[in-house]
């Protein structure tokens, strides 16, 4: 993943720990539901396990990566000694039109 920060790589360590307890149909979850800790899954044909872990490792991910203490230092305010602010002057994208032009009235 990328950090947000310094936009550098950063590892993200995932540690899910989750129980699922599958049953066979919803009458059977719902008497279970209030008395189970773990989370209950109605197991029919439709059901697809991948997905099911690609979606818990997706929840895992943080919603915004970065390191704890990014390995250079990053500029973030224009107090910081380093930083460069841009050029107020943008280069005007018709300067080359008036050369031609100037050299267009020597000719005339």
């Amino acid at each position: 993943m990328q950090c947000q920060r310094c936009l550098g790589p950063v590892d993200v360590p995932l540690d899910i720990e989750r129980e699922f307890r599958f049953v066979a149909d919803e009458a059977t979850a719902e008497a279970l539901d209030d008395e189970c800790e773990e989370d209950l899954l109605v197991l029919s044909r439709e059901f697809n396990l991948r997905q099911l872990i690609e979606d818990e490792l997706l929840m895992e991910l943080p919603v915004v990566p970065r390191h704890d203490e990014c390995p250079s230092p990053v500029v973030l305010q224009s107090t910081d000694s380093d930083f460069e602010e841009a050029s107020s002057q943008k280069p005007n994208p018709f300067a080359a039109l008036a050369s031609l032009r100037k050299d267009d009235d020597r000719k005339h």
